[in-house]
């Protein structure tokens, strides 16, 4: 059987090299960590709990977790897929060693997991690879999955092949799923049935507390009343901007705050910003004036859609009005904003559904429906019912974070930090 894994990763590799080695070519910012993606790493700490996550969303849910599990005596080394999430990571929780996770291939999962000689791998939502869990229990590295959900998509998919997620599913250890739904849908496709557990949605715990001051983007943000625009991919841009002509002609002073999916979409949105008759302004630029009623900000900076959140009026998320399946759509709930959402919501199908049901949140169909609903929710005067409804459903989520360190705690039962 070791002859035959050793095989199969050499054919692997082989196969990878040519079409590894085009894509570098093609795109020079994947060379970025590269050493990392190939298994290296350059920190000692090891005996730490691993947590390993895709980008700058599971960042955010792994810095929770982060404290509670300090309390409890282990010391966390993290991975994100992303360099925007390991930044971000970074951020949150300073101190903490945070690498690009490694390419899926069993020689440097080998590599990373001798390196770091975890007592346990933590992974975030979807984040199932499969040569890194097989590489985690070959090597007797208990396996956790936390906020774990699989989508309408996701899971089609791998039922199609599920003889071989089921091998890779019943060497996990703990499965703490978002939802009764993908709790069903992990056992279908194979996970132990006495592992598997509902332990709720981090995204849906409510905040700590306040978020921290941000003197210098408060000022740049100005008076106005705010509409937020976050995750942002092409083609969705266009109909956000429509909002502010709707909000002008029905006589709201409103400024906009659009935020790329992707910061390599900066200079294309600037673009969009500018062909639709307005001058664009970045907030990586020092000393750029306050937002006025009318004007755009463009958000080119990492980890500040949630202070711009905070002080918006109204939000849309975007990967919904295209053919993405949607992204966070709870986040502006947690500061009390209603929320907009196009039909694209196959990855965030119970927060949208969450949101409809509760009245914190509306699904939209095009850009005009958008538009309609933005100058609705910018014209209420006084406290918005759609941001009560919404800070009370997140009220009625809470205890999420306390159910994944319980699961947490029972998986690292018996080991020392």
């Amino acid at each position: 059987m070791n002859l035959l894994r050793h095989s199969g990763a050499a054919l692997l590799g082989a196969l990878a090299l040519p079409v590894g080695g085009l894509a570098l070519a093609v795109r020079p910012d994947w060379r970025e960590g590269l050493l990392e993606r190939l298994g290296s790493r350059t920190q000692s700490a090891t005996g730490a709990v691993w947590l390993h996550g895709a980008s700058v969303g599971e960042a955010a849910l792994m810095a929770r977790l982060h404290p509670g599990l300090m309390e409890m005596g282990f010391p966390v080394t993290a991975s994100l897929f992303t360099p925007t999430g390991c930044r971000r990571f970074r951020e949150l929780v300073g101190g903490v060693d945070c690498s690009l996770a490694p390419l899926d291939h069993p020689w440097l999962v080998d590599r990373v997991v001798s390196t770091l000689d975890p007592v346990a791998l933590v992974l975030m939502e979807t984040e199932l690879w499969p040569f890194l869990i097989s590489g985690c229990s070959r090597h007797e590295v208990p396996i956790a999955v936390v906020s774990g959900r699989l989508s309408d998509g996701s899971f089609e998919n791998y039922r199609k092949i599920r003889p071989f997620w089921a091998r890779r599913l019943a060497q996990i250890d703990r499965i703490g799923a978002r939802s009764q739904v993908d709790a069903e849908r992990f056992v279908a496709l194979g996970a132990r049935p006495d592992c598997v557990e509902v332990t709720g949605d981090l995204k849906l715990e409510p905040l700590s507390g306040p978020l921290p001051a941000n003197p210098d983007l408060e000022v740049m943000l100005g008076e106005c009343a705010l509409f937020v625009a976050g995750s942002i991919h092409s083609g969705e841009e266009e109909a956000v901007l429509n909002v502010l002509d709707a909000s002008g002609k029905a006589g709201l002073e409103v400024g906009l705050v659009l935020a790329p999916r992707h910061m390599d979409r900066v200079d294309s949105m600037l673009e969009s910003v500018r062909r639709a008759g307005r001058t664009p302004k970045r907030r990586s630029h020092a000393g750029t004036s306050p937002l006025l009623p009318g004007e755009v900000l463009v958000l080119d900076t990492l980890g500040e859609l949630s202070h711009c959140y905070a002080r918006a009026k109204a939000a849309f998320v975007g990967g919904t009005l295209i053919a993405k399946g949607g992204h966070n759509l709870l986040e502006p709930v947690q500061y009390g904003v209603p929320v907009s959402f196009g039909p694209s919501i196959e990855n965030v199908r119970q927060s949208a559904e969450l949101l409809e049901s509760s009245g914190a949140g509306q699904r939209v169909h095009d850009g005009q429906s958008l538009a309609t609903w933005a100058v609705e929710a910018l014209g209420q005067k006084g406290p918005s019912p759609a941001a009560e409804a919404g800070l009370r459903m997140i009220e009625a989520h809470r205890g999420s974070l306390e159910r994944s360190l319980s699961l947490l705690s029972s998986l690292l039962e018996g080991k020392t930090p």
